[in-house]
């Protein structure tokens, strides 16, 4: 989460550049509110159903089609402003390379042509797990698997391990989220 927060605003950093503009606060909110835009095929569901326990493997069922999700979007803004579309895009595809690395089930790449999910260093294992994961560079992860493979290897208090605890991959949402903020206080 922090980590698309803080591509949302390098996003609009980089859109706002590209065009010489001035950044506005309004500019910025979109530009996060786009990077975490496709999370909502998580959050709408927990909320509904006031639990997170089982959404997570239909996490990135939903809205994480990039060859899908990024095309449409960016040509229904297009016709609204050119640099929300840019931003758009941007932060969606920020979004979908950061869902591919280091943590989850990857993400569906090349939907509707295959339901397989792609990942990249996967590096997240749960302490309570006694199984070591395979460790590669790249993943492909069959859509049919994915539950055998969250019971096998999953962990089901992702939330608090991922985003509460100090580990790498923590380390690293925070560093681009402050340099994110700083950059942006440093522009503006």
């Amino acid at each position: 989460m922090f980590l698309d927060v803080g591509l949302g605003i390098i996003a609009v950093l980089l859109v706002s550049t590209l065009h010489s503009a001035t950044i506005s606060w309004a500019f910025v909110g979109v530009g996060i509110i786009f990077a975490l835009l496709p999370d909502l095929d998580f959050v709408v569901p927990c909320i509904l159903k006031r639990s997170f326990k089982n959404e997570f493997l239909h996490h990135r069922e939903r809205l994480h089609y990039p060859l899908l999700y990024i095309p449409i979007g960016a040509l229904m803004l297009y016709f609204f402003s050119v640099s929300l579309a840019e931003l758009f895009t941007i932060a969606s595809l920020t979004h979908f390379i950061h869902d591919s690395i280091g943590v989850g089930w990857g993400v569906q790449w090349l939907y509707p042509f295959t339901k397989d999910h792609y990942s990249l260093f996967y590096i997240y294992k749960p302490s309570f797990r006694k199984k070591k994961f395979p460790q590669k560079l790249f993943y492909i992860w069959k859509n049919d698997e994915i539950e055998k493979l969250d019971t096998e290897f999953g962990d089901p208090n992702w939330i608090r391990n991922i985003y509460f605890k100090w580990h790498p991959y923590a380390i690293i949402e925070m560093v681009v989220f402050v340099v994110a903020i700083i950059a942006l206080f440093w522009v503006k």
